[in-house]
């Protein structure tokens, strides 16, 4: 009899176990291998390039390595200032969304290169790593739109929105040598952030879940939560950075960027909280003179030079 009562314990714990694993398995999917938008569905939204004064993009294909292609657009500027920025899109998004931002810099006579993240858009199937593996994506990226357009990585500045935001500042320490940084609405930790949006869904459920799902989103794209983390990052970055968040951004909160620049040096690094009630990465769309104004102010005084000075 104990014996068959032993037995029913050990079977009632594998069970549980198998449960706790097969759960886990399921919510990392909506962590790393969740839907995104594709290519066809953000064109069918209605903006094109030539909605933001841009020409016909030359498309391209940018060899990341381990098999990863990033599919993307070059926009070559038919009257160059010498300068480049290279632009990263949100999570679950493409090349589309950050059109909004390029009219910023194509104005300044600088070619333009956005692209789609790993896993996203039409670039290579791959699981979602929030910087891990995108930001040598990134340098691969740098180093071909260098090539392309005949400039130094000098010449050319990184802006992020949302995860491109959190990728660039994990991209940055890696290329010292870049004009600058723009991160708008990034995350400051990747833990800090799934646990919250974790408790926002299943409350009840993500403290008692989340360490398994965040281990076996680990093992099955071979990347390290605790390594994804912007705020550590940002103390290696040697080039200029200006971060930018809503504070009524209820997505992830104004206080991601406020952690990621209490970490930054104070010499180089400006942080703009705007108080004009946009949601998530949308303080361009709720108010572009002003943000305009942010961009230009921040280029005059750490980035003295980067194209042509925008018309008063």
């Amino acid at each position: 009899m104990k014996k068959r009562g032993l037995w029913l314990i050990i079977g009632i714990l594998i069970g549980l176990l198998i449960l706790y694993g097969g759960a886990s398995w399921v919510f990392s999917s909506m962590l790393i291998d969740d839907d995104t938008e594709s290519l066809a569905e953000a064109a069918a939204e209605g903006d094109t390039p030539a909605d933001f004064g841009l020409p016909e993009p030359e498309l391209v294909t940018i060899d990341a390595g381990n098999g990863i292609t990033l599919s993307g657009w070059y926009f070559d500027n038919p009257d160059p200032a010498g300068c480049g920025l290279m632009f990263l899109h949100g999570y679950k998004g493409t090349r589309y969304h950050v059109l909004d931002w390029a009219p910023l810099f194509w104005n300044r006579g600088c070619d333009v290169l956005a692209y789609d993240h790993r896993g996203h858009g039409d670039s290579s199937p791959a699981y979602h790593t929030y910087g891990y593996f995108e930001k040598e994506d990134a340098v691969a990226a740098l180093d071909w739109f260098a090539n392309r357009a005949g400039l130094e990585r000098s010449q050319i500045g990184v802006f992020g929105v949302s995860y491109g935001a959190a990728t660039a500042l994990q991209m940055a320490p890696m290329t010292p040598e870049i004009a600058f940084v723009g991160a708008d609405a990034a995350y400051s930790d990747l833990r800090e952030i799934v646990d919250y949006q974790a408790r926002e869904l299943f409350p009840n459920l993500a403290p008692f879940i989340l360490p398994g799902v965040l281990r076996v989103a680990e093992l099955r794209a071979g990347f390290k939560v605790d390594e994804v983390s912007p705020e550590r990052s940002i103390a290696n970055i040697q080039v200029p950075v200006l971060l930018i968040h809503s504070l009524t951004d209820e997505y992830t909160f104004s206080t991601h960027s406020e952690d990621i620049f209490a970490n930054s040096d104070k010499s180089r690094t400006v942080l703009h909280l705007t108080d004009w009630g946009a949601p998530h990465a949308r303080s361009l769309s709720t108010d572009p003179v002003a943000y305009k104004q942010l961009v230009d102010d921040f280029l005059s005084q750490y980035v003295p030079g980067f194209g042509r000075e925008p018309a008063p």
